[in-house]
């Protein structure tokens, strides 16, 4: 079988609120092992709705609804999946009792418009919401099974794990799920990975190989598809294992790892404490050792551009480790000094055994480049920890 999703809310379209939904019922979907096969976002146009929901049903078994269940006018969900379906929409008593009961706990005032979130398509059911005050629907016709759920992501969270998810599976005799693991590597283009890999994303099918580009990493996402995690996981080993080779020494790590979090382990080994110097990072690199409470970061100084003398950006950022080792004393001390005008990175880096030095074209203004910047610099940092 094979699921849609349908976001319903003009405010999605006028990109008002970000589409938070969607993402995590993508990754839920996965998780359960049902192929998702699109996803559509729609506004509050009862012709439009009506549109996405009959194409949707057209090309899958069960399409996946969020919005449009609340009790004001341009909420028509409901008036759209009962056309479609062809079952007129009836009141029903017990669900209002509900409502009722959810608004006396909550100390709302209930109006005469809530009765609107009682009304079911003829033969359907109601999805109980003990989160909020809008219930969810479960329509079937013919041509497929539609679920609609509320919008606000604390209801839909719970209602689509706990409901939807148990009875798709159950229904479809789902036995599978689908399962992913994504290494990243820093410091190299995507072209340049894809050159080494990219048999390997055309010649597979299980598990699949997928590359995602960002300003700072590349995502190499291997994805199985099996009885159970484990099993998933043993699939995909043989294809990790093959990637590693492909890029040696460039994967810094998987999944949730990130680059500090790395690089503050690699240091821990080594017992050694880390001081850090940065001028146009504005203090970048300091703040995602700070954020994970990385024991190895030993504090930093962050100097204005304005302040630095940037004819020789090289001997500077070696000039900088050595005193800010003389006065604060930590095992290694990392400089990392930009310049816009040139676009180029200098990175020195003092430790025990003495100095390592690099030159990257990561020298740019603003939150993208800081960021960009700091990755490269502390991948510069990884790879010789790991070599050294």
């Amino acid at each position: 079988m094979q699921a849609e999703i349908i976001m319903i809310g003009t405010e999605l379209l006028l990109g008002q609120i970000e589409d938070t939904n969607a993402t995590y019922m993508g990754q839920v979907l996965a998780d359960n092992g049902i192929n998702l096969f699109q996803k559509t976002t729609v506004g509050d146009n009862r012709e439009r709705i009506i549109g996405a929901l009959n194409d949707a049903l057209d090309r899958s078994d069960v399409i996946l609804c969020s919005g449009g269940l609340g009790p004001t006018e341009d909420d028509i969900t409901r008036e759209c999946v009962a056309e479609v379906t062809g079952r007129p929409l009836e009141y029903e008593e017990e669900i209002f009792q509900n409502i009722e009961m959810m608004f006396a706990r909550y100390k709302i005032k209930l109006t005469e418009n809530n009765k609107k979130q009682a009304m079911v398509p003829k033969g359907g059911t109601i999805i109980l919401n003990p989160h909020g005050t809008a219930p969810g629907l479960l329509a079937e016709c013919d041509r497929g099974t539609i679920f609609c759920m509320p919008g606000v992501p604390r209801e839909l969270k719970p209602m689509l794990e706990e409901k939807i998810i148990p009875y798709i599976r159950d229904t479809y005799s789902i036995r599978e799920v689908i399962h992913y693991r994504t290494l990243k590597v820093a410091g190299d283009s995507e072209s340049r990975i894809d050159e080494a890999i990219g048999d390997l994303m055309t010649d597979n099918e299980n598990p699949k190989v997928g590359v995602l580009a960002s300003p700072a990493l590349v995502r190499i996402r291997i994805s199985a598809k099996a009885r159970s995690k484990a099993d998933a996981d043993r699939i995909i080993d043989s294809v990790d294992e093959e990637v590693r080779k492909r890029l040696p020494g460039k994967v810094l790590g998987t999944d949730d790892d990130t680059i500090e979090s790395v690089v503050n382990d690699l240091l821990s080994e080594k017992k050694w404490n880390i001081g850090l110097i940065e001028s146009l990072t504005g203090g970048t690199i300091a703040k995602r050792f700070a954020a994970i409470e990385a024991s190895q970061f030993a504090g930093g100084l962050v100097y204005p551009l304005s302040q630095l003398d940037l004819s020789d950006p090289h001997e500077l950022a070696v000039k900088l480790t050595g005193q800010f080792m003389l006065e604060y004393t930590p095992e290694c001390v990392l400089a990392v000094v930009s310049d816009p005008e040139s676009g180029i990175t200098w990175a020195a880096f003092k430790h025990p055994s003495g100095m390592e030095e690099w030159e990257f074209g990561r020298a740019g203004r603003g939150p993208e480049m800081q960021e960009r910047t700091t990755t490269v610099a502390l991948e510069h940092v990884r790879r010789f920890l790991v070599s050294f």
